[in-house]
């Protein structure tokens, strides 16, 4: 059982615990913009898109490939 345990753990995504509001803003409208960019709207509000693990790991990947590919960074 306690290797269950562990093993389900690390699966969890990990919690974004950062309170700045500016922080908050800046991060939600960056993964407004990768909703916006795969033109979910007309099947999935953004709300029901961030509450499934898997499109929400899909949108924070794209919202962050696309953060680095304007400040020029690469992504890898």
């Amino acid at each position: 059982m306690h290797r269950h345990a562990q093993h389900a753990s690390a699966k969890q995504i990990p919690l974004d615990l950062d309170l700045d509001p500016t922080a908050q803003a800046g991060r939600e409208s960056a993964l407004r913009a990768a909703y916006a960019r795969l033109q979910l709207s007309g099947h999935l509000s953004f709300e029901q898109v961030m509450s499934d693990p898997v499109y929400a790991i899909g949108i924070r990947n794209l919202a962050h490939a696309m953060a680095h590919r304007r400040t020029g960074i690469s992504a890898r």
